[in-house]
């Protein structure tokens, strides 16, 4: 099965994360009612993967959620996303051209790995045309496939963690106008940046929660760290691209922590910065801090 494959449409999505120490899954509507609305998330802290898997079986078993469709993520170890100049072929020779491409690129044999791409916006500087290209072991492709398999949940696709993000309502309501995302876990931040809708740059840096905790009003230095890798993407997607300068930054979760971040980077740029808040009513369930990128994924194919 290739990374990409269509999604289904049913009265619900669940999407999963395999994260380094537990299992994410969210639940969300899909459909003409209330589509996008959260059902349940829930975070299973649990070691390994056999162990994960056997937790989301049981997840899945008692909320009687045999069959519904899925879209799982695979985790950023598992899998290389490239940004190369596209080559000039048709179509069908496109996939064999990605993997000569990226042969050189990966720690094992291309012949053996799944490749897969999606397009990139054209920059207005520069004349090439750039295409994303992700890989993964075919082995590990067919692991995460027999692990949703083996939980009795539907398949509907693998994807990663830099494309689900578009699938926000955040993002898709963003229309005519740039925007960055900064999402945060314990131990890294991710980046995404966007304009029209369309992703332009997404960048990982080690700066997490935990990190940004610890930063007292003597010492902010782990704030000037995570604004100074702002500015490095910030000021990459202005010269690459030739795109005016992003004002709009959304930020996920709201805690402590992040709202002294948020602060702190207000008070020395001219950011409009908000929280992301997910859910609706009072009475829909919050969802988990560690489930972002599972609600994410489920959001695919939800015409929000």
């Amino acid at each position: 099965m290739g990374l990409f494959s269509a999604a289904q449409q049913k009265d619900s999505q669940i999407g999963v994360d395999f994260l380094p120490h537990g299992v994410a899954v969210a639940q969300v509507q899909t459909g003409k009612n209330n589509p996008g609305r959260i059902l349940r998330s829930e975070f299973v802290a649990v070691d390994g993967q056999e162990a994960q898997v056997e937790a989301l079986k049981d997840w899945v078993q008692r909320n009687s959620l045999h069959k519904t469709p899925c879209v799982c993520l695979v985790a950023n170890d598992d899998c290389d996303v490239y940004q190369v100049e596209k080559p000039e072929v048709d179509d069908a020779e496109m996939s064999q051209a990605l993997s000569w491409k990226i042969k050189d690129l990966i720690n094992y044999d291309v012949s053996h790995a799944v490749v897969d791409s999606y397009p990139m916006p054209e920059s207005n500087r520069k004349n090439e045309t750039q295409v994303g290209v992700v890989a993964a072991r075919e082995a590990v492709v067919r692991n995460y496939v027999d692990s949703i398999k083996a939980t009795s949940m539907s398949l509907s696709a693998l994807d990663i963690h830099e494309l689900v993000r578009t699938n926000l309502q955040v993002v898709q309501q963003s229309t005519e106008q740039s925007l960055a995302l900064l999402s945060l876990t314990p131990e890294s931040g991710l980046l995404s940046i966007y304009s029209d809708t369309d992703l332009y740059v997404s960048r990982e840096f080690m700066i997490g929660i935990d990190q940004l905790s610890l930063a007292t009003s003597e010492d902010e230095s782990v704030f000037d760290a995570l604004l100074l890798e702002l500015q490095r993407s910030l000021d990459y997607f202005e010269s690459y691209y030739g795109m005016g300068s992003v004002t709009n930054l959304r930020i996920f979760p709201q805690l402590k922590a992040t709202e002294k971040m948020a602060m702190y980077l207000q008070n020395l740029t001219n950011f409009d910065i908000e929280f992301i808040s997910l859910g609706g009513d009072e009475d829909d369930p919050e969802l988990d801090q560690h489930c972002f990128h599972a609600y994410c994924a489920a959001l695919r194919g939800v015409s929000l």
